[in-house]
């Protein structure tokens, strides 16, 4: 099966397309140039195609029209791109992963007023633009996926979630891993994360917490694995839009992988990675699907 997926959201169609060619199928990731702070297209450009943005959606389409299955994350845009342009159509699943359905909220400054009127109306106005086109992409694709439950909330009743997957061939817990009590978090703006956080170290009888700005020094995707494991605890709390979700993040899983101890919105511990977000299961569950819709 010739597989094309287009874009990336934090490394999980690089991770799907590794998967899969090792089940044998010829697949192949597009991403644009010159954006890679954490290194994750650099690990993975064996099976990347990287292209300039002004031709991203050029490529996508020459691309497309030799694949069986598109694998669209998160750009609708090259959705309708495809949509429009392609004469014979290859089937389309659409992977949402989080903000395309959610949306985002904007800090707003209260002051001066006029200017927060505007930026609520333009709010406002991008959130019906945005529902109105999930819509569409639901009416004309051949699948909706999401990737955390969470999201089945914000698509048809017909959509399916894919677990996020973790690449086990690099996140994995090496026997000279040793559990510690040494937490970390990283850091956050957000005051009601902050008191997740203190509330969580608290019932659990974490003294010292490591908050660590990932932001500033951003931490390459190859040096993860040995960075986690010098930790016992991750702390893993997640608000968007003011609002807590129910779902491990990315290093929360790969956290997991690596043998620490994550500590969630639960506020109790979990051990060890999920079957479900096991790549070899995803890949598999995710052949089913193509397979319901070739």
């Amino acid at each position: 099966m010739k597989i094309l997926h287009i874009w990336d959201q934090a490394g999980v169609a690089c991770i799907i397309a590794k998967y899969q060619k090792k089940m044998g199928h010829d697949v192949k990731v597009i991403r644009r140039t010159n954006y890679d702070p954490y290194g994750i297209y650099e690990f993975y450009e064996d099976l990347v195609c990287f292209t300039p943005n002004e031709e991203f959606l050029h490529v996508c389409l020459r691309e497309a029209s030799v694949a069986d299955i598109v694998h669209i994350h998160s750009r609708i845009d090259a959705f309708f791109y495809l949509n429009k342009k392609l004469n014979k159509k290859p089937k389309i699943v659409m992977h949402f992963h989080g903000t395309d359905l959610r949306g985002i909220k904007q800090n707003q400054k209260i002051w001066p007023l006029r200017n927060f009127f505007v930026s609520s109306i333009k709010s406002y106005r991008r959130s019906i633009v945005r529902k109105r086109s999930n819509a569409l992409v639901e009416k004309f694709a051949d699948k909706v996926l999401v990737s955390t439950p969470d999201l089945l909330s914000h698509v048809n009743k017909g959509s399916v979630l894919l677990h996020n997957p973790v690449d086990t061939e690099h996140f994995n817990e090496k026997q000279n891993h040793k559990s510690n009590e040494r937490a970390f978090t990283f850091a956050t703006e957000s005051k009601s994360v902050k008191n997740w956080i203190i509330s969580i170290c608290k019932k659990n009888r974490i003294d010292n917490l490591d908050v660590i700005d990932r932001t500033k020094n951003p931490m390459k995707y190859f040096a993860m694995p040995d960075f986690l494991r010098e930790f016992g605890i991750y702390i893993d709390i997640l608000y968007i839009n003011d609002k807590l979700i129910k779902s491990n993040s990315k290093t929360g899983l790969e956290s997991l992988a690596c043998g620490l101890r994550v500590i969630d919105h639960s506020g109790e511990p979990k051990y060890g990675l999920p079957l479900v977000h096991q790549p070899l299961n995803v890949v598999q569950k995710l052949e089913r699907i193509y397979q319901e819709i070739l």
